[in-house]
């Protein structure tokens, strides 16, 4: 590494640009509302690793995981445990020779200083940014699911396809499903879904005082039949028939939830651009869409951060300046080709505390497994039948068997297929058999008949 290209420009500018950068996105209104900015405090570690005692037990496992499915995290399987220190967060941009050309041009022409510092530091802006989403996304991943994914220092060219998923102990039985149907389709009963999540937290002598819900779930709730008489009767509004109410605007909503379970409703509505290594970019909408969370407090953990090396021991010739407490900023050069890049780094990770005490509601589920057929009826020929498994686990974990020789089974993700041989021969009578597929704690079973060859 060599000092910046344009050195002067770095050493005049750099730390001005960076104070009103960070001023600007920690307390401007004009920035999309970052959840992690005020629901979590921001902590030191001297000893940022899994398990240290600075994150006082809130993480209850981590474990290195393939990133090529997408969330839920929990539905992926573990590679093996994770150990050692957090891995870094890092983003870099790089100018080519011909924006150092053009830079080079702008000052021969005499553009004035302020011109060309600017486009000096455009990049620092985005560095800045970068990493405050991808704090975010960290976040909003581990408070809608109880799990988030680090995958590493994302200055790195190259990326093994493995990351660390980090669980922060939310308990299976603070976690629900929709008790009638699925959000959405007919006869979903939202209120008494939410009901649960308050019911549990009362009996375990703790409150909900927050609840966190993606817009699209909201508007459920809006536009349900449970949602419209809400918020007739907190408004006092008489009728005789739901279906005549038409649906309430957002505060009305609001109001009306906040009314009849004592909590404050938020809609998380965050979507960010996220750039691979390949330079391509595609959007991200990291809350798990169906679930909403009810949480005792606002602030429901910390970020927790730890000191970089390249902080203790910088390398000659590069500018380093502070963004906030612990991202660290950098600009400078490189040759063959002659290439010019702004990076930002942090050893830092949201830490969600009291998992113990946080409720989830899985909305667009009835159950945490179902089977979508519990029979299935064949006639004497060879066929095949297809039912749908919805399971809140791993399903390469699921065992599916049958007891008897007629009859085999195959998965291919969540679909189950079931054959059966052709039921022939002299004296071939109607013959039956079960398919279990278990957990190894719950079993769930589907029958099977096949019958009598035609006399």
């Amino acid at each position: 590494m060599n000092k910046s290209l344009f050195a002067e420009i770095v050493e005049k500018y750099f730390k001005i640009v960076i104070g009103k950068i960070t001023e600007k996105f920690n307390g401007s209104k004009k920035e999309s509302p970052l959840l992690h900015k005020t629901m979590l405090t921001e902590e030191y570690s001297a000893d940022l690793t899994y398990g240290a005692t600075e994150l006082n037990n809130s993480v209850v496992a981590a474990d290195v995981v393939a990133m090529d499915s997408p969330l839920p995290l929990k539905s992926r399987g573990s590679i093996k445990n994770a150990s050692g220190k957090l891995p870094k967060l890092g983003v870099k941009y790089r100018k080519g020779e011909k924006d150092i050309s053009d830079i080079n041009i702008m000052r021969s022409r005499g553009t004035d200083e302020a011109t060309i510092a600017s486009k000096v530091m455009e990049d620092t802006p985005k560095c800045v940014k970068s990493m405050d989403v991808r704090k975010e996304i960290m976040f909003e991943q581990a408070l809608s699911t109880g799990m988030t994914l680090v995958s590493g220092d994302e200055t790195e060219e190259e990326n093994d396809g493995t990351g660390v998923r980090v669980s922060f102990g939310y308990l299976d039985e603070n976690t629900f499903h929709a008790t009638v149907a699925p959000w959405g389709q007919s006869g979903y009963k939202p209120v008494d879904d939410i009901e649960q999540m308050f019911a549990k937290a009362m009996e375990d002598g703790n409150a909900i005082n927050h609840v966190y819900l993606s817009k699209k779930y909201f508007n459920f709730i809006r536009s349900s039949e449970q949602g419209k008489k809400l918020v007739a009767d907190f408004r006092g509004q008489i009728y005789t028939n739901i279906a005549h109410l038409t649906q309430p605007g957002r505060q009305a909503m609001l109001d009306a939830l906040a009314d009849e379970f004592g909590a404050t409703f938020h809609i998380v509505d965050s979507s960010f651009k996220v750039e691979e290594h390949s330079g391509k970019k595609h959007s991200v909408r990291p809350w798990e869409e169906a679930n909403l969370v009810g949480v005792p407090e606002e602030v429901v953990g910390r970020l927790v951060y730890g000191t970089l090396a390249e902080e203790t021991n910088p390398v000659p010739g590069v500018s380093y300046q502070k963004s906030g407490s612990h991202v660290l900023i950098s600009k400078y050069s490189k040759t063959d080709p002659l290439e010019e890049f702004t990076a930002a780094q942090a050893l830092c990770l949201p830490v969600i505390d009291g998992g113990d005490s946080i409720y989830l509601l899985h909305a667009d589920e009835t159950d945490n497994f179902t089977v979508s057929k519990d029979e299935m009826t064949f006639t004497s020929a060879k066929g095949s039948d297809t039912a749908t498994i919805h399971y809140d686990g791993v399903l390469g974990d699921l065992t599916i068997t049958a007891d008897e020789d007629f009859v085999t089974v195959s998965r291919r993700k969540n679909v189950l297929t079931v054959s059966v041989s052709a039921n022939t021969g002299v004296g071939a009578t109607e013959r039956t058999a079960t398919v279990s597929i278990t957990d190894g704690t719950e079993t769930l079973t589907i029958g099977v008949t096949q019958a009598a060859p035609a006399s």
